[in-house]
């Protein structure tokens, strides 16, 4: 449809084919709407991730890196654990095997079912260490750390947490001072705990952060770029329909995601 895949509005598609507003809104309802097409190749390489339009409404997607394409979508209110594995049980109910899982990092998704390869996204482990560290934090450690975590994505596993481990063997003292003050409880706090806090998160990921060595031969995604794109995209492309009704958009939606399959 010209709808979904060019930028033309209701208004103009109407100028287009000479006929009112109205009269375009009942074709697009009515017109065949494009399928889901499911891979062929059984074995899939699910790249997985959620975006929302409003508070209460999203859509699931995941892809196959492989052939880079939409192999299933679901519309969602929150963003849960279940949603994710569910979608992927759904793929194995129809005998697809699930090679390998990249997602964003959600805890209760990095221990999938049937013991499944997950890779955390490595932008997304950036993205918390800098949310921890902010833009104008001012300690040393924290300005170090804040340069390592850059390298994640252009480094090895074996070279990036050896850079980590000297990083800590150098602000290990900073790292482990502590207030002169109680708290509440009677428990002295550590002064640092937002460098603290991502130093965890580094350690807390490490086992998920380089599945994509681990396993060469799955040429596994080592971030959920490939969906973020697909996403951007999207809302751009929604963004030229202003004051559609969800069913409306819903409609648009996944008619796109369906495009993205064939």
């Amino acid at each position: 449809m010209d709808y979904t895949s060019g930028k033309q509005t209701y208004k103009q598609l109407a100028d287009k084919y000479h006929c009112s507003v109205r009269t375009i809104q009942r074709y697009i309802e009515k017109s065949p709407k494009n399928k889901l097409n499911l891979p062929q190749n059984k074995k899939l390489n699910s790249v997985m991730d959620t975006t929302f339009f409003h508070r209460d409404f999203g859509i699931l997607v995941l892809m196959d890196s492989h052939i880079k394409k939409v192999i299933a979508h679901y519309t969602v209110k929150t963003e849960k654990d279940i949603y994710y594995k569910t979608a992927l049980n759904r793929l194995r109910e129809k005998s697809y095997i699930i090679q390998s899982v990249t997602c964003d990092g959600r805890r209760g998704l990095l221990k999938d079912l049937f013991d499944t390869p997950t890779q955390m996204c490595q932008f997304h482990m950036i993205a918390i260490v800098m949310r921890k560290l902010r833009i104008k934090h001012k300690s040393v450690a924290g300005k170090e750390l804040k340069i390592i975590v850059k390298t994640l994505t252009k480094s090895t596993k074996n070279t990036f947490y050896k850079t980590l481990h000297l990083w800590y063997l150098k602000h290990q003292d900073f790292l482990n001072e502590r207030s002169e003050y109680p708290n509440e409880k009677g428990y002295y706090p550590y002064k640092h705990r937002e460098v603290r806090g991502a130093y965890a998160s580094l350690k807390r990921y490490q086992d998920y952060l380089f599945s994509f060595e681990k396993h060469p031969h799955l040429n596994i995604d080592k971030t959920t770029n490939r969906i973020e794109s697909l996403f951007k995209e999207l809302k751009q492309k929604l963004s030229n329909h202003n004051g559609l009704t969800k069913k409306h958009k819903v409609m648009f939606i996944k008619d796109f995601l369906n495009k993205k399959s064939w």
